[in-house]
């Protein structure tokens, strides 16, 4: 019997790079989203924290949104939406940037400092958890593999 172009078609849907990818994240996000629940944190802000205290720590100066969007490899849209409820408890600010006030300057504040450093030890344990889920070079290589991907990708938009 030969496959049609629709079963090829279902073949090839099913073993899509983007699904397999979007699964993973999932699953690999409920780890991470379960550790820091207590701390009050999605592991979105938790990174944007992390981003926003290193900013802090080494250049004393917040980010752009567009560079901290940059960064985050995020659309201004989500970053907002991530940033609202982290303005809200007060752990960032945002302010005219003092050479051009259309610009905003995202900059973590001492609550922030101190809600980031709290939630570490959580980040750990899921840190932990997917290593021994995946082993540790596996999980080496999973990150190499996606920093690859990720600049492969950036470069062919």
């Amino acid at each position: 019997m030969r496959k049609s172009k629709t079963d090829n078609d279902l073949q090839d849907v099913m073993g899509c790079t983007c699904l397999r990818i979007r699964r993973t994240t999932r699953l690999m996000t409920q780890i991470y989203e379960h550790a820091l629940e207590g701390i009050g944190l999605t592991i979105n802000q938790f990174g944007l924290l992390a981003n926003l205290y290193g900013v802090d720590h080494f250049r004393s100066t917040g980010l752009s949104m567009g560079a901290l969007s940059e960064r985050l490899g995020t659309d201004p849209t989500t970053l907002n939406r991530t940033l609202k409820p982290l303005a809200a408890k007060r752990l960032v600010k945002n302010t005219p940037s003092p050479e051009d006030a259309r610009v905003r300057i995202v900059c973590i504040t001492e609550d922030g400092k101190r809600e980031f450093l709290e939630a570490i030890p959580s980040w750990r344990l899921a840190q932990a958890r997917v290593e021994s889920a995946l082993g540790t070079k596996t999980k080496s290589a999973l990150n190499d593999l996606l920093d690859l991907c990720s600049d492969a990708l950036s470069r062919s938009e």
